[in-house]
């Protein structure tokens, strides 16, 4: 792993913004910290994956449809799903749940809303880590499932670049600065390897692409795969077209 640690470095050194990274070994407990690994990014949809955790957790009833708004809150990252969700299931209180989760920096932005979140990789990487080893068996079951199988159409991408042999699962998460700079924001979570060894989170913070299109979009998800095939496949994997991508899921 040190000389894909090499060549991810020497990669990441390259892109512009600010970017932080966090790798655990959870059999070896080694972790692996590059950048702004304790720096606030906004958290986009990657709280997604929190929220869901925090509900499960709870051992709330789901009705059918309730059912249905999780798995696309992570199946396509659906923002209506995950908004019915916050709305039946949380308040402000969620803040002080994820504690347990070790999210202990990420803080609400203004008002108590899953889509006002800035959190650290630090955290997201936290988080991965109790879901795959302080969750219950049921809600750690249902999670590594559904990281593992999310929608080809714009979620299979970041930690996914490890691989199909490395059976990845990931939550990804993107967001255009709201105010109208330009600046991109693309986040995932997720793990790899056997039994799911290694955990890895990425939030990237990348220059101004303009007001208009997506190619902050196309080059961040492009990016935060190469570092995630470079960890893992120890090369470069092939450029993917990404679908152009409108909201902020």
């Amino acid at each position: 792993m040190r000389e894909q640690i090499r060549l991810a470095r020497q990669y990441m050194q390259a892109l512009p913004g600010s970017l932080g990274i966090v790798l655990h070994d959870r059999v070896t407990g080694a972790t692996w910290e590059w950048g702004s690994a304790t720096t606030l990014f906004p958290a986009a949809s990657t709280i997604k994956l929190a929220m869901v955790t925090d509900i499960l957790q709870r051992g709330v009833t789901l009705t059918p449809a309730a059912q249905d708004q999780m798995f696309q809150a992570l199946f396509t990252s659906n923002d209506n799903d995950a908004d019915d969700l916050w709305y039946a299931y949380e308040d402000g209180s969620f803040m002080n749940r994820i504690r347990a989760f070790g999210m202990n920096s990420t803080q609400f932005t203004n008002s108590a809303y899953w889509g006002n979140v800035d959190t650290t990789a630090q955290d997201l990487d936290n988080l991965m880590n109790y879901v795959l080893g302080s969750a219950s068996p049921s809600t750690r079951s249902y999670l590594v499932f559904r990281l593992r199988h999310v929608s080809g159409i714009d979620q299979q991408w970041g930690v996914w670049g490890a691989g199909p042999q490395n059976q990845p699962g990931n939550k990804d998460g993107w967001e255009q600065d709201p105010n109208g700079y330009g600046v991109w924001y693309t986040n995932t979570v997720g793990f790899a390897g056997p039994d799911e060894r290694y955990t890895l989170a990425i939030m990237y913070g990348m220059g101004s692409f303009g007001e208009n299109g997506n190619a902050g979009f196309s080059y961040g998800t492009n990016a935060l795969t190469q570092i995630s095939s470079l960890l893992f496949q120890g090369h470069h994997t092939a450029l993917q077209p990404v679908p152009q991508a409108s909201a902020v899921p």
